[in-house]
């Protein structure tokens, strides 16, 4: 079968092909929020996002986002990262990653690019948080209300700033938050468990990708059937919702043979095969944030990098559809002179890469 039986009026799609046509077919669209109303909390938030909107709505709200993103440099984003990233892990101490860098330092480099000041980072980054955890849940609004009005204070710098750019910020912010904590977090939950020397074989941007085909942040998104269509062979009436199991279809062995084995030479070319992977979505409206996401991720990664998992145990986030570790502890491989009991050493990960693959994990 190409989709999972029904799970009351849910369907879920697994086939990286299936995923896929249901993305690049206008007749299924996004869960939509109420439109905006009066004021700046989460229930306008909303609203007035390109997230939870279609059609025309959604072009013109994309758009604004897509103009903001466009005009920041990717290396200076890239850079600013890796130096604000070098600077927390400076010493060799023992570093949380998740709790000082991996929502704080993106989301921070970001904010200020778009017009945050300065003085006023630390405390835009964690309304953004605070704005990302209620971004899906009603229940936590009050959170979230006043975390909005934060970033319009920073925003506004005194004035009351214009709602489309004000929900225009918010969105890249708050899409910038949780995916790119999780990318930063699955990346190095893998990356750190190996000798610098043998994870510096791949390039960053390989290492990125094969997380977000084996590993991805974001592993499941919706569509709703505007009319009856069919998905995965099987009819759709008008009103169902489409489940696309993101990382599923990353794992489908008719597209990436062997799919369960962490292999960045995947992507040491830029090849994927079948299209690559759905980290960022595909068709009608991938993320707009691709491009900025990866060089903030790709800084981080980048000063992390001559580091190394203390702790083999990570604990994650609880979420329906986020895949993000809650605390990923990293420290200076020079302090250590050993890997830490339960990481593969030195001799099991070359004997691996030897035998034949140039990847040195397995995951079930």
């Amino acid at each position: 079968m190409t989709a999972d039986p029904p799970a009351g009026e849910d369907r879920r799609l697994t086939r990286h092909a299936d995923v896929r046509a249901v993305l690049t077919d206008p007749r299924f669209l996004v869960p939509a929020a109420p439109a905006a109303q009066p004021g700046t909390g989460m229930a306008w938030l909303r609203g007035a996002v390109s997230r939870f909107s279609n059609g025309a709505e959604h072009t013109r709200r994309r758009a604004r986002v897509m103009g903001l993103l466009d005009a920041l440099d990717p290396v200076r984003l890239r850079r600013e990262a890796r130096e604000r990233t070098g600077a927390e892990l400076a010493g060799g101490a023992r570093v949380d990653v998740m709790a000082r860098i991996a929502r704080r330092v993106p989301v921070g480099v970001l904010a200020t690019r778009l017009g945050v000041p300065e003085d006023r980072r630390e405390e835009v980054v964690a309304a953004v948080t605070a704005m990302a955890a209620a971004y899906h849940a009603p229940g936590a609004a009050p959170a979230g209300d006043a975390a909005v009005g934060v970033l319009a204070a920073a925003l506004g710098q005194g004035e009351e700033p214009e709602p489309g750019l004000l929900a225009a910020v918010a969105g890249a912010l708050i899409q910038a938050c949780d995916a790119t904590a999780g990318l930063v977090g699955n990346t190095l939950a893998v990356v750190a468990r190996l000798p610098a020397d043998l994870s510096a074989q791949w390039p960053v941007e390989a290492l990125l990708a094969e997380t977000l085909r084996w590993d991805p942040p974001v592993r499941l998104t919706r569509r709703v059937a505007a009319e009856d269509a069919t998905a995965g062979g099987v009819p759709v009436p008008a009103g169902a919702v489409l489940v696309l199991d993101l990382a599923a279809a990353n794992r489908d062995p008719e597209v990436f043979p062997d799919p369960h084995r962490f292999d960045p030479a995947r992507f040491r070319q830029g090849h994927g095969g079948g299209g690559g992977h759905l980290g960022f979505g595909s068709g009608i409206r991938p993320c707009p944030g691709e491009r900025t996401a990866l060089a903030l991720t790709a800084g981080v990664v980048e000063a992390a990098l001559g580091h190394r998992l203390a702790d083999p145990e990570i604990p994650y986030e609880p979420s329906p559809n986020l895949r993000v570790p809650a605390r990923l502890h990293l420290e200076c491989a020079e302090t250590t002179g050993q890997i830490p009991a339960g990481l593969p050493s030195y001799t099991d990960v070359q004997a691996l890469v030897t035998a034949g693959a140039d990847s040195p994990l397995d995951q079930p």
